[in-house]
């Protein structure tokens, strides 16, 4: 009896497992790679603000840019079309979605509620090493902001808030928490384009380093949120100013 196609390419261990891992090629492992690390600096430049909401993103550029060919990088822009951290255009051009209002108090509210649940999570095991580590960076984060280095401090920001979540130790939350950033950062650097960004004084970071280094937390679920809602604030008065 002829096997059939899936039984061709696949391996059964003596252990009676299936083994699927013969059928993947050098060159299909590799082109997934490749895929893979430019899926991540894309939602890093996403996440820490380095494109623009209607950006539009060229492929060749791209490679150019990576030193990889066109393959990989569609596959990578794709996953994130999937992910809706990108828009595929009915005339195929791929560019950095435009939020409403609307929409981006949804996608806030959605942080709110997600990145407070990783920073209680945090702060029960937080150590005292830990938390002068993310009070460092708030540290350099406040000099880069006073200093108007505005690129680093939306890079100093994202390191500090993922340090905490890292904290908890939660994988799937993360992901999810990693997810919104990719579809909210762009916002961040409309902000500073449009306006010089306030400087918040006390901090909520200052409230949720507080937290963390006294176990708190329903402290850090709150400065998490007073965080972000005032982060937000004045994104929400230029979205309110385009639609006028």
């Amino acid at each position: 009896m002829q096997k059939s196609a899936t039984a061709k390419h696949r391996h059964i261990s003596q252990t009676g497992a299936v083994d699927y891992s013969l059928s993947l090629s050098p060159n299909r492992i590799q082109r997934e790679s490749l895929a893979s690390i430019v899926y991540a600096h894309l939602k890093n430049a996403l996440a820490e603000g380095k494109l623009m909401p209607g950006q539009k993103l060229t492929g060749r550029e791209l490679c150019e840019q990576l030193g990889v060919s066109q393959t990989p990088v569609r596959e990578a822009m794709l996953q994130l079309v999937a992910e809706r951290a990108l828009t595929l255009n009915p005339n195929r051009s791929i560019t950095v979605p435009e939020l409403t209002r609307d929409k981006f108090i949804e996608l806030r509210d959605m942080r709110v509620a997600l990145e407070g649940l990783a920073a209680a999570h945090a702060a029960a095991v937080a150590t005292a090493d830990q938390v002068d580590e993310i009070a460092s960076f708030h540290d350099k984060l406040m000099r880069a902001k006073r200093a108007r280095a505005y690129g680093d401090t939306m890079k100093l920001n994202r390191l500090l808030h993922f340090a905490v979540y890292e904290l908890s130790g939660r994988e799937e939350l993360i992901s999810l928490i990693e997810s919104l950033w990719a579809r909210t950062g762009p916002y961040l650097n409309f902000l500073y384009r449009h306006q010089e960004p306030a400087i918040i004084d006390p901090h909520p970071h200052e409230a949720l380093i507080a937290a963390l280094r006294s176990n708190q937390s329903d402290d850090a679920r709150k400065a998490i949120e007073v965080d972000i809602i005032q982060g937000g604030a004045n994104i929400l008065d230029v979205l309110s100013n385009d639609a006028a």
